[in-house]
């Protein structure tokens, strides 16, 4: 039987690498124990030069940030956590294959920053994508902002974070934050597929040269303005109250 309990599986599809979020009881939320799985399912034996396909169980791709656990973090921890992160989206950027997000349901905070990590973004038109963290003092912190800045200007980059506005599918495919908008799960299974011919080298190339767009990401300083509002308490306090707690 399949182990439900791990955060992360991986399957081998027809041409492709499935990668998908499993924890469908808290809406695929990303807590330390994921980014740890994630990490690993990245790396040693599954890396291999074909297309990823990263999706989530349960019909949603993630909620975000595994709030409970952040609301019991410090400043170290909430350090530790960003750095784990931007581990992540680093090794999603250097998977020797082409990499698609299909984003289904929601995807907000950390979710959004980890599927900007991918090469290609496709999504339901009733999906709802944002980073709405900014209320709870909640700082981006796997580099999503400065990955967002290579699809969508600044001022949709400034509404989707100060703002706090979230995008359905279609109001972010005509954006350019999405590549392209999907009926099926088997549409992002066959652009998967349509992308296993390009070589590994080629991969690498293109990346760099859109990934080159944003500059270099400082996960030290980034992992700091983090933390700070962990420093201060004020995020733990607008998180419990957020739980009710």
């Amino acid at each position: 039987m399949p182990d439900t309990t791990h955060p992360v599986h991986v399957e081998e599809g027809r041409g492709f690498l499935r990668l998908r979020l499993s924890r469908p009881g808290r809406y695929n939320a990303i807590d330390t124990a994921t980014l740890v799985a994630l990490i690993e399912a990245l790396s040693g034996a599954n890396r291999m030069p074909v297309p990823l396909l990263l999706e989530g169980d349960g019909g949603v791709f993630s909620v975000g940030a595994d709030i409970p656990e952040l609301s019991r973090f410090d400043a170290y921890a909430a350090t530790a956590f960003s750095h784990l992160g931007h581990q992540v989206v680093s090794a999603l950027e250097a998977w020797p294959g082409v990499t698609v997000a299909r984003l289904s349901g929601y995807c907000l905070g950390s979710g959004l920053e980890l599927a900007l990590g991918c090469d290609l973004i496709v999504a339901r038109a009733d999906v709802r994508i944002g980073l709405p963290g900014l209320a709870w003092a909640l700082m981006p912190c796997l580099g999503g902002l400065r990955r967002l800045s290579v699809r969508l200007d600044r001022a949709h980059c400034t509404d989707l974070f100060l703002g706090g506005e979230v995008l359905d599918g279609t109001q972010a495919h005509a954006l350019g934050l999405v590549d392209r908008l999907i009926t099926t799960d088997e549409d992002a299974e066959a652009l998967a597929r349509d992308n296993r011919e390009w070589s590994a080298s080629a991969v690498a190339a293109i990346r760099e040269m859109r990934l080159n767009r944003h500059g270099l990401i400082d996960c030290g300083i980034e992992a700091d303005l983090f933390a700070e509002s962990f420093a201060s308490g004020e995020c733990q306090r607008r998180l419990k109250q957020l739980l009710g707690s």
